[in-house]
């Protein structure tokens, strides 16, 4: 990799996704969209198609059935005309200009239609009755007419007032010349639970706008039921360990 390129895409297989959708994997404001984009990743049947490699990035290897891979990776679907990005690595806030950019530009250059990314809204007051009844709600945002009627026709609440950050905000500011359509969808999340049954629920949005995407759901909420009892196992000991400090 040259000097004078800190962010290189190898494209591994070609392939026609002219009209499709693109799907924001990076974790920037919690991991609510990478856990929905590897559930849809693993549910749609996608091949791996190029690698996003920068000696920016923390230098990790991710071995997967005894092959390593890079750790920023792009899968695609040709049939579904949907791709999605995918990283296994924490991205320094300073690289969020650059990584929004590379998503931008690899769209327009693979002509593809629509960019779909998330961001998290956290929740401290929410109580844990309402986690049980499974209220997460989503709205969005899009950067043009088009997008936001995507969002209508899909249901989807608009947002009315509010800030964006982190990867979710470059798309939508840096989109607006290339032609492009971005939809950012604002997931309300419980501080302190697990990102797992807000992310089935992210999924299931995305497949509202995207026919044909879809998401292992019961297998996301079996792992939420799990790690869920694991947190409140701990919980339960920490009380414990503090009781018996004081007793």
């Amino acid at each position: 990799m040259s000097n004078s390129q800190p962010f290189v895409i190898k494209t591994l297989k070609k392939m026609n996704l002219k009209g499709g959708t693109v799907i924001d994997g990076f974790a920037t404001t919690g991991i609510t969209n990478t856990i929905a984009s590897e559930c849809i990743l693993h549910s749609i049947n996608t091949q791996l198609i190029a690698t996003i490699e920068s000696s920016y990035f923390s230098q990790l290897s991710v071995v997967r059935n005894s092959i390593p891979y890079f750790p920023v990776r792009i899968y695609a679907n040709e049939e579904l005309k949907t791709s999605i990005f995918i990283s296994e690595i924490s991205i320094d806030p300073s690289l969020y200009f650059f990584i929004g950019n590379i998503m931008l530009n690899w769209a327009k250059d693979n002509e593809c239609d629509l960019i779909i990314s998330s961001s998290n809204i956290v929740n401290p007051s929410q109580q844990t009755e309402t986690i049980n009844s499974k209220e997460y709600s989503i709205a969005g945002i899009g950067n043009t007419v088009g997008a936001r009627n995507r969002l209508k026709d899909s249901k989807i609440s608009l947002l009315k007032n509010g800030t964006i950050g982190g990867i979710p905000a470059v798309l939508l500011n840096q989109s607006s010349e290339l032609g492009i359509d971005v939809v950012i969808l604002l997931v309300k999340i419980v501080e302190g639970i697990p990102d797992f049954r807000a992310a089935a629920e992210l999924s299931t949005t995305i497949s509202r706008l995207v026919p044909g995407v879809s998401c292992d759901v019961p297998l996301l909420l079996q792992e939420a039921e799990k790690i869920e009892k694991e947190i409140a196992k701990i919980k339960t000991q920490d009380t414990e360990s503090e009781l018996n400090a004081y007793g």
